[in-house]
């Protein structure tokens, strides 16, 4: 995996938080994509279950904010089937270009539109798109020709187990990162692992915000390849001491230059990010 390089520097690799938002909505092949065609490293999706246990591609457990309201069901009460034919407007659900200003820490997170932006914007674009089964976001990657990484975050109890069987028999198994921040899903994870193998190339997991005993004992277990950590809430000091148990670092968000600023110095190997157009642009100029 290779990062960018700026100059005498290499910085961590991008990777596009629900893919590329500013030019499809969130989680979306097509928002996958335009990563894919801006060049970042990485792209990170999330997965739950539908009703009929299909993983699907989405990040939170209803279609409410997607939908703009139209659809207020848990994807656990849809089948896999009214979650594909769910339309997503582009209007309203673009992060725009640069995080929210002026910076300060803790700040940076996606904005929210108001309902007369949203009125406004579906005016100009009139553009929708669909979620997608993980089984689908798969066939997709197969035909990716670039080298491309995936972090997958598991959302809900039982979604390794139906993600597995397509794992194992995926052509892009090493070109995955499955990971968690939830201990139920990591043990799940430990445990269909043991039990059926590592699928070839496969590589795992778990954001775990900051560390403590109970979290390194479990990545000394478990034998990770990552590890997520949030802005500000680790040192170089951590990312060492990971380092020496062969676990890499990837930072959690922080858009804003302050933590850009900050990452640089801590040798993580990744950087999870909603923004990754306006944080390129930060290195390539702001960086001193």
């Amino acid at each position: 995996m290779s990062s960018l390089e700026n100059g005498k520097n290499c910085f961590p690799m991008r990777f596009a938080h629900r893919g590329l938002a500013q030019h499809a909505p969130e989680n979306t092949i097509d928002a996958f994509q335009a990563a894919v065609d801006y060049g970042c490293e990485g792209i990170e999706l999330d997965v739950r279950l539908s009703k009929d246990g299909v993983a699907m591609v989405v990040h939170d457990d209803n279609l409410n904010r997607m939908t703009d309201g139209r659809i207020t069901s848990h994807i656990s009460d849809l089948t896999a089937e009214e979650i594909c034919s769910a339309a997503i407007p582009y209007a309203g659900h673009l992060l725009p270009f640069h995080p929210p200003v002026p910076y300060s820490e803790g700040e940076g997170s996606a904005r929210t539109f108001s309902e007369e932006e949203k009125e406004y914007f579906r005016k100009v674009d009139t553009r929708v798109t669909h979620p997608s089964t993980f089984a689908q976001v798969d066939e997709w990657f197969t035909d990716v020709d670039a080298d491309v990484v995936i972090e997958i975050e598991l959302c809900a109890p039982g979604t390794f187990r139906a993600i597995y069987p397509i794992l194992k028999k995926s052509p892009n198994c090493s070109r995955y990162i499955v990971f968690s921040g939830h201990w139920e899903i990591l043990y799940e994870m430990q445990e269909v692992l043991q039990a059926g193998g590592v699928p070839e190339g496969l590589r795992t997991g778990a954001n775990f915000c900051r560390l403590d005993e109970r979290k390194l004992a479990f990545i000394r277990e478990a034998g990770l390849y990552e590890v997520g950590l949030n802005d500000f809430w680790f040192t170089k000091e951590d990312v060492d001491l990971l380092a020496g148990m062969g676990v890499k670092v990837f930072s959690n968000l922080g858009d804003y230059p302050e933590w850009w600023r900050e990452l640089q110095t801590l040798g993580v190997e990744g950087f999870k990010t909603n923004y990754a157009e306006a944080y390129t642009s930060w290195l390539e100029y702001g960086v001193k």
